[in-house]
């Protein structure tokens, strides 16, 4: 088979079985009014997916690049799309795409997410667009058996569901696989079949691809003015329906036809113009394939220039797409070239390449075993001639290199004598010093036997030594175990005694604390004085003021007896108790002073728990030692409890004369002179201390701002309630 014959098995017509609609419309009004509506609704839903849907088809056979951008935003959203019927089909458009621009491993991947994606939907026909898709990438990448499954598979799928239109695609890409397997005979049935559905269903797309098919089973037969006529009645139809594609299509085919016929001139004019329109909708299979068509007719004219230029770059192509017969084909056509160009080294390079790219091309075995023999018999006569050259060329240099090998040959000869006698003597030398060597082994070997017998029975000594080492090492292990063992228990149960008998004094320190709290809170000069009050009233005839101070008095007295049974008491019990102490120090001095209790919105009083009358000789000494003794017209007791993460601040501020300032004494009235209260609260938050592992309760007493006043803060864990 000739370079121009194989050349036109890659001329043939895939790109509108891929597409899988019915028709490929060119009109620019119909893109232009897509355009309009998807700029007016930019709303990611089904109504945009299905506009730029529409764009992908419509832009889809004249610039595939170019169309690549709508299915790559409809699948952008696609989650929002709700019919998900459009989502298969846009990832099986943008396959087609991927293949257009001869992107064939994206192509599988969109495809074969298409045809997931379908059988989870159960649409039938989509599932059979896909399998015709996915068979059509395998064909142009030339693994037949895969796209002979695929496409048998869909052919299945489209008969079964009454689908002439995808049929009748379908039926026409298996006629591909079986022509470039060298079935023509089968080929022409499915041709055949094909050709009728589409003229049934008016296709001219269609019926365009299949005559330019049947067109290249002519010129592969050898009936090259059919292959012309078939080809033109193609690409009348693709010219009149405006189809740039087809047309670029069959102006290749065209070209490959006149190459064969001699006629270089209407191949050259043929190829450019495929070239052309290749370019333009950036087709680089075809163009690689024009290439080869134009360097082909170049060679033809003798222009061996332009012929090395455009069979370099057809070759490139094919390696940059890894498409195997093109790269077989281009090597081939250099070979010629170079053949013709009286360059026998470089036209031998290009022929192995050629004959390297021909073995790897995966046919059925016929296929194979033609495409085998054919070109095994160019090249055998090919390399046998170049053999012949390299061996007239070189009998004379053999000659030289056989002479320079026997002249070697005897050099080595004598030099081997003289090594040889060298090797004699030290042979000889050696024997003696192996003798000399025997000798005194044997005399080691005597001494070697006494010194084991020596060492034998020093060892059945130093064994039985050892053993009872072992077992006094034994004896004195037990005992000092047994030791260690007494001496840790006698540790552990001082240790508990310890902490039993701390324990106990803590406690009973806890009660001390507590009964000295209870008894400075309500001491009997507060009692006393509280009684006092009450007479007062009592005489002055204020009978409701002191009904209202006993009522505070006996609510304060219940809430100090119910508090001093617990350690722990909640925090409206005490904040309540320490209330009522406030108010009756308040009317039993003439509310000489006012006073105020702030609790932070971060704190819940009946979740906290607090130590009972802990605060309360702080307010006492507030108003006893700080406010009554020289009396102002804004004297003021402020209570604030706040809470700082896992700590709770209780502040006992007032306005009073203030630490270390001296008070007069006649001012002080029946006032006790000094708190027993301070000493309590110290005592108290050590004993805390002790009890607490973590955070510690702490008692600070400060002057207050310009040494005005007094500011008591104490400071102790947050207890909260379960």
């Amino acid at each position: 088979m000739s370079f121009k014959q194989k050349l036109s098995s890659y001329i043939l017509i895939l790109i509108f079985f891929l597409t899988n609609f019915d028709t490929v419309l060119a009109q620019t009004k119909k893109i232009d009014s897509l355009l309009r509506c998807a700029a007016s609704h930019t709303k990611q839903d089904d109504v945009r997916a299905k506009i730029l849907f529409d764009l992908t088809t419509q832009t889809l056979p004249h610039n595939p690049k170019s169309a690549l951008k709508y299915p790559e935003e409809i699948l952008s959203f696609e989650n929002k799309v709700k019919d998900k019927n459009i989502v298969s089909a846009t990832h099986r458009i943008k396959g087609v795409i991927h293949v257009h621009l001869a992107m064939y491993p994206e192509a599988l991947t969109s495809l074969n997410k298409a045809l997931s994606l379908s059988i989870q939907l159960k649409n039938d026909l989509q599932i059979g667009a896909a399998l015709s898709n996915i068979g059509t990438v395998y064909l142009v990448q030339s693994k037949f058996p895969e796209a002979l499954k695929y496409l048998l598979d869909a052919l299945k799928s489209f008969e079964k569901n009454k689908n002439e239109q995808q049929a009748a695609n379908d039926l026409g890409t298996i006629g591909i696989v079986y022509t470039e397997m060298g079935d023509f005979t089968e080929a022409m049935k499915y041709y055949q079949k094909s050709l009728a559905l589409h003229q049934k269903l008016k296709n001219y797309v269609g019926q365009s691809s299949v005559l330019a098919n049947i067109g290249i089973i002519q010129f592969k037969t050898k009936n090259i003015s059919e292959a012309i006529n078939y080809s033109q009645k193609s690409l009348k139809i693709a010219d009149s329906i405006a189809d740039l594609r087809a047309t670029a299509r069959d102006n290749g085919n065209l070209s490959a036809y006149y190459n064969e016929l001699k006629n270089h001139d209407l191949a050259l004019t043929y190829g450019l113009k495929a070239m052309e329109i290749n370019t333009k909708t950036n087709n680089k299979r075809s163009l690689g394939i024009n290439m080869q068509n134009v360097s082909a007719a170049y060679l033809g004219k003798v222009n061996y220039q332009e012929a090395k230029s455009y069979g370099l770059k057809a070759l490139q192509t094919g390696n940059e797409l890894n498409i195997t017969e093109l790269k077989r084909d281009a090597s081939l056509g250099l070979s010629e070239l170079y053949d013709a160009m009286k360059m026998p080294d470089s036209a031998l390079i290009y022929h192995k390449q050629y004959t390297k790219f021909a073995d790897t091309i995966s046919n059925d075995k016929k296929k194979n075993e033609i495409t085998r023999m054919g070109i095994q018999f160019d090249f055998d006569k090919k390399e046998l001639s170049y053999k012949q050259k390299e061996l007239l060329t070189g009998a004379q240099l053999k000659q030289q290199q056989l002479q320079l090998a026997l002249n070697h040959v005897e050099l080595q000869k004598g030099l081997q004598f003289r090594d040889l006698q060298t090797v004699q003597l030290q042979n000889e030398k050696l024997q003696s010093e192996e003798k000399e060597k025997q000798l005194i082994i044997a005399r080691n070997k005597e001494k070697l036997q006494a010194s084991k017998v020596s060492a034998l029975s020093q060892q059945q000594k130093l064994n039985k030594l050892e053993l009872k080492q072992l077992w006094l090492y034994w004896i004195l292990a037990l005992v000092v175990l047994m030791s260690v063992l007494v001496y840790l228990l006698n540790l552990y149960r001082i240790r508990r005694l310890k902490y039993k008998n701390e324990l106990q004094h803590h406690q009973h320190q806890l009660s001390e604390s507590e009964l000295k709290a209870i008894r400075a809170q309500m001491n009997p000069h507060f009692i006393f004085n509280v009684l006092n009050s009450i007479e007062a009233y009592v005489m002055d005839n204020e009978k409701r003021k002191a009904s209202r101070l006993i009522q505070k008095f006996a609510a304060l007295s219940r809430l100090i007896l119910e508090n001093s049974t617990r350690s722990l008491v909640s925090g409206d019990k005490e904040w309540k108790a320490l209330m009522l102490y406030t108010e009756l120090e308040a009317m039993r001095y003439d509310d000489t002073f006012t006073y105020s209790f702030t609790v932070a919105d971060n704190i819940q009083l009946k979740t906290l728990y607090l130590p009972p009358m802990l605060i309360q000789p702080l307010i006492e000494n507030a108003i006893l030692h700080g406010l009554i003794i020289e009396p102002k017209a804004d004297a003021h007791l402020a209570v604030t409890i706040q809470r700082k993460e896992d700590e709770i601040r209780i502040t006992v501020e007032d306005n009073g004369v203030g630490i270390g300032k001296p008070a007069n004494k006649n001012l002080m009235g029946g006032v006790k002179e000094m708190s027993m209260g301070l000493a309590s609260i110290q005592e108290r938050i050590d004993m805390i201390n002790k009890q607490q592992i973590g955070k510690k309760a702490s008692f600070t007493i400060e002057p207050g701002a310009n040494q005005n006043g007094t500011i008591a803060i104490i400071c102790f864990p947050f207890f909260e309630r379960v």
